[in-house]
């Protein structure tokens, strides 16, 4: 898929469905990392504790540069999650998780009405999100003293960007995506810093 056929979600959306006693709740949330969406996940465990299970599915960045993860949580295997990224990844959103919460009715759905019912419910809660056009992206890559490396961390994540990882020794090394026209990004990580920021090619 073409980065210019790709949207990002503009809020957050749910939904309820029931299938055969069993009661399915899809929720979409916006992310920007694998460590983000799996705490959405914590999360929204915590907000179902009657729930059998909480299937996930992520996709973060551009095609080019994609972070994906998924989890069937107790589901036979290739019943949940992997339903759940199809329509995830057919949809064109990315920087998105989608959870389905599933409370068990007593009746059995067998592998296929599962696969079915998670696919439903994703879809479903895709319909419903408000999406924009997913940003362009360049990757960028400094080194900070540690001390700045909070305040570092909150800049990046109110700018959006996406932290790729990081690596510390004498300093702390950050590889994030951030918009392509980031000079003003770049310009406010070296107040920050006080100058004291190293730039890598």
């Amino acid at each position: 898929m073409a980065r210019s056929e790709c949207f990002e979600p503009a809020g957050q959306a749910r939904v309820e469905i029931e299938i055969r006693k069993s009661r399915f709740v899809g929720t979409l949330r916006k992310v920007l990392s694998a460590k983000e969406a799996r705490e959405a996940v914590k999360e929204e465990k915590s907000l179902h504790p009657g729930a059998r299970h909480v299937v996930f599915a992520f996709l973060v960045g551009p095609p080019a540069s994609e972070t994906a993860g998924l989890g069937d949580d107790g589901e036979p295997k290739g019943t949940a999650g992997r339903p759940v990224m199809e329509v995830l990844r057919g949809s064109g959103l990315r920087n998105a998780l989608v959870t389905v919460s599933r409370y068990f009715g007593g009746v059995k759905l067998g592998t296929g009405g599962l696969a079915r019912a998670y696919s439903a419910c994703c879809k479903n809660v895709l319909e419903l999100a408000p999406r924009v056009p997913l940003r362009a992206e360049k990757r960028r890559k400094i080194s900070v003293p540690f001390g700045f490396l909070e305040s570092v961390r909150r800049e990046l994540s109110r700018q959006g960007c996406r932290i790729e990882e990081e690596n510390f020794a004498e300093e702390a090394t950050l590889a994030f995506f951030a918009g392509e026209d980031g000079e003003g990004l770049m310009d406010t990580l070296r107040d920050i810093t006080r100058g004291k920021m190293t730039v890598w090619p």
